[in-house]
């Protein structure tokens, strides 16, 4: 018989969408152990994104970042230092079950390293399978479904999956949100243009002709990360008066904030987008090289993919930029697509 689990270790360090579509995992192991302790180690750029999470007991971050700032100016102790604090952290709290979400090195060390009794990997890679008690495939769930990996490890855990929603923090730590929505006053859309690679973006003619089109009902408000500032910049330059550029002003709960009060969210694969779904908004996801998922769980959401044979290519484009899969979406079928539901609400 199985020593009863109440303390558990999630390792899921990055990144934002992935993180929002892990959280259906924790009504769903909260449900299954009644009273467990649950702690997550993220990096703190992301952080935010379950900071405050209701069903989350303690965060524990893990700044690679800096480390490997500090490793290239040559402090190799002051990140030793870290990491071994960090490592008998996570060991004194004496968890009796650890899951890495992520699969990769930098995940299943620290699942190692807690010397929690059962250790279990999801689609453990680099081999890091060798430190797992057990592996867990995520493609045992219909591929189409979203968050079909993490349900995978729900039921491997013998979790009830019948509701499996993501969820994200409920209460936020907005301080610069009054005046953001002072700024844009009214109703609006949230568009998500920006994301990791290029290949997973539409283009700036096809936003701006889709701003023209819904900007004559409503007001749109355009989010982004501080690295999406430039290409925000530029992709302005022919956007009708109602859009509102916010990219790289608002914080990520500040964004989920936004969100949560827009009248629906239009994006392509990227977490921002994940967050309408996650937060029940009318929401258009925009694939092309990437398909993480069809099925998004709920009628309010949809998306929006033409399959060709060269897709999803993923990282491998061989289109040489001329991105087809995601020209073929129009911007009149997009709208198309956004009026059906609107009225489907």
């Amino acid at each position: 018989m199985q020593a009863p689990i109440t303390k558990i270790l999630i390792v899921r360090l990055s990144a934002m969408g992935d993180i929002v579509m892990a959280t259906p995992l924790l009504s769903a192991l909260k449900a299954e152990y009644p009273g467990v302790e649950i702690s997550w180690m993220v990096q703190p750029e992301f952080a935010d994104v379950i900071r405050n999470h209701p069903l989350i007991d303690e965060i524990i971050l893990v700044p690679k970042g800096q480390w490997k700032k500090d490793l290239k100016a040559f402090k190799w102790l002051n990140v030793w230092r870290e990491i071994r604090t960090i490592k008998k952290q996570i060991q004194d709290s004496q968890f009796d079950l650890a899951i890495d979400l992520q699969g990769l090195i930098k995940s299943a060390l620290w699942v190692k390293w807690s010397k929690a009794p059962r250790k279990i990997g999801l689609n453990s890679k680099e081999g890091t399978a060798k430190w797992m008690d057990e592996v867990v495939q995520g493609n045992v769930v219909a591929s189409a479904l979203i968050g079909s990996e993490y349900q995978a490890m729900a039921q491997h855990l013998n979790c009830d999956v019948s509701s499996f929603c993501m969820q994200l923090p409920t209460e936020l730590n907005t301080p610069n949100l009054s005046a953001l929505q002072a700024e844009v006053a009214g109703e609006y859309v949230v568009f998500c243009p920006f994301t990791t690679r290029p290949q997973k973006h539409w283009f700036d003619d096809a936003w701006q002709e889709l701003a023209n089109k819904v900007s004559a009902n409503q007001k749109v408000v355009i989010l982004g990360g501080p690295g999406d500032v430039q290409a925000a910049q530029q992709l302005m330059q022919n956007m009708p008066p109602n859009v509102y550029n916010l990219v790289g002003r608002t914080r990520i709960q500040e964004a989920i904030a936004f969100i949560r009060n827009a009248q629906g969210v239009i994006g392509v694969d990227t977490g921002l987008t994940h967050m309408g779904i996650a937060e029940n908004k009318p929401t258009l996801a925009l694939f092309g090289s990437t398909l993480p998922y069809r099925d998004t769980r709920t009628p309010l959401a949809k998306v929006l993919y033409h399959k060709l044979e060269c897709s999803p290519c993923r990282r491998n484009p061989t289109c040489e930029g001329r991105f087809d899969c995601m020209r073929a979406l129009t911007p009149e079928y997009v709208f198309d697509e956004w009026q059906l539901l609107q009225a489907a609400q």
